[in-house]
């Protein structure tokens, strides 16, 4: 264990190897300080044509930071804007039209996914009750599907809404408003409606399907055959 510093300076390069570290602030908000403990210091000085080794107990090592210009701003994307950033910019007339149809959507794209969440608990009982006198997990897979499905059309809704050929508020509360209302109806069934069962009759048709794959298995058909 222990650290070691190799850095260039404009005298030569210097490597440090010492037993252990911390890091200082110092009045130079471009610079910090890195102090090192029990080490040994080896400076290639380019005015000299012998390194230099300096032993000590407590080194203070400047160490610049990388200048402010050289990292780009955030929020040049609507990817990294906030929503009251978004809103701002989709509230303001000012702006380019592109720009703000591209935060319209983007802030309605993120409301969205974020109230879907809610609709996850109901739909996740919903599917994860299964028929009376199965074992099959359709309604996981169903589950699955459906989230996947819906978030593909939520990004599809925020690319149109961006171009503004429609209004965000069509293009993404729109499918919401059908996705929950499955949701809901789903729910309703499963919690209120005797014997009810939202996905009885796929779970059915998935068995039959299932049946005619597994009877023209080679090693299925030879059972049959021999049965017979």
């Amino acid at each position: 264990s222990g650290i070691f510093v190799q850095m260039s300076t404009k005298d030569g390069p210097l490597a440090v190897n010492a037993e252990k570290g911390q890091f200082l602030r110092s009045d130079d908000p471009d610079t910090i300080i890195f102090r090192l403990t029990n080490g040994t210091l080896v400076h290639n000085d380019k005015s000299s044509p012998v390194p230099r080794t300096l032993t000590f107990t407590t080194h203070n090592l400047p160490i610049p930071l990388p200048k402010y210009e050289q990292f780009r701003k955030r929020g040049d994307r609507s990817l990294e804007q906030t929503l009251p950033e978004l809103a701002k910019i989709g509230r303001d007339r000012t702006a380019e039209e592109t720009q703000r149809a591209t935060s319209r959507a983007a802030y309605h794209f993120r409301l969205a996914e974020i109230a879907s969440m809610f609709l996850l608990p109901m739909l996740a009982v919903a599917l994860g009750i299964p028929p009376k006198r199965s074992t099959s997990a359709l309604g996981v897979f169903l589950s699955i599907v459906m989230i996947v499905t819906y978030h593909k059309v939520n990004e599809y809704a925020q690319a149109i809404g961006s171009l503004g050929r429609i209004d965000p508020i069509i293009a993404l509360w729109g499918p919401f408003a059908l996705f929950a209302g499955l949701v809901f109806w789903m729910y309703y069934q499963v919690a209120y409606v005797p014997g009810g069962q939202p996905i009885g009759a796929i779970e059915r048709v998935f068995a039959k399907l299932l049946k005619m794959l597994l009877r023209y298995l080679p090693g299925r058909r030879k059972k049959a055959e021999s049965a017979t």
